[in-house]
């Protein structure tokens, strides 16, 4: 009926669980041809983080970000009457267009919204994909965006299994790869890994990469 629930695996509808799932269901294909035994199922997707696909506009949002800042204290069953303690951070800036949401139970992120702060948004993705505890003072987070940011002081946005291009599915182990390989500009990576191809949104994180790693 309408109400069932999905299938375990089915598609989220964004780019890079499908090309994972196309992948999957060619290596089938192979082995029913061969005659051979198939491989494993497809492990199950992690939560997925969305990004506006957009040339320019920076969106970035993951996990549940429903909690106002005045919840911390209602107690939210729909989470399990075991959860922890919810807690909101919210930071605007509508002059820059600029915004950040962070939603944290016992401290660990649960989910956020950035808007206009690709940094910070690379920053808070990778503490998500971990369940990382966040720092006491928030507005920590907050400086990968500011003026006197420096690429080598956020160590944690090149680390190797962190994703570069979303659409695609690259890591920055993927383009130190490349880079060794002598591939050393935003084109070339692109080209031999396809970060950047999508929407175009990451090439700015590629430079990035380049500057940290290329000789």
């Amino acid at each position: 009926g309408a109400s069932a629930a999905p299938p375990a695996g089915g598609p989220s509808g964004l780019i890079g669980p499908g090309w994972r799932q196309a992948d999957w269901l060619a290596a089938q294909f192979r082995a029913e041809l061969a005659g051979v035994t198939a491989g494993p199922p497809l492990p199950p997707e992690p939560d997925s983080v969305v990004m506006l696909k957009a040339e320019g506009v920076d969106v970035v949002a993951a996990g549940d970000t429903r909690p106002d800042l005045w919840d911390t204290d209602k107690a939210d069953h729909a989470a399990g009457c075991g959860s922890g303690r919810v807690s909101v951070s919210q930071w605007a800036d509508p002059e820059h267009g600029r915004y950040v949401k962070m939603v944290t139970r016992d401290g660990i992120l649960n989910g956020f919204v950035s808007v206009g702060m690709p940094r910070t948004a690379a920053e808070l993705t990778l503490l998500y994909q971990r369940g990382s505890e966040l720092p006491m003072d928030r507005s920590l987070l907050l400086r990968f965006d500011g003026p006197d940011f420096e690429p080598s002081a956020g160590a944690n946005a090149f680390a190797s299994d962190a994703t570069v291009c979303w659409c695609n599915g690259v890591t920055v182990g993927t383009i130190t790869e490349s880079i060794g390989g002598g591939q050393t500009t935003v084109a070339c990576i692109g080209t031999a890994t396809r970060a950047g191809t999508g929407c175009g949104g990451c090439t700015g994180r590629i430079a990035e990469v380049l500057e940290r790693f290329a000789p």
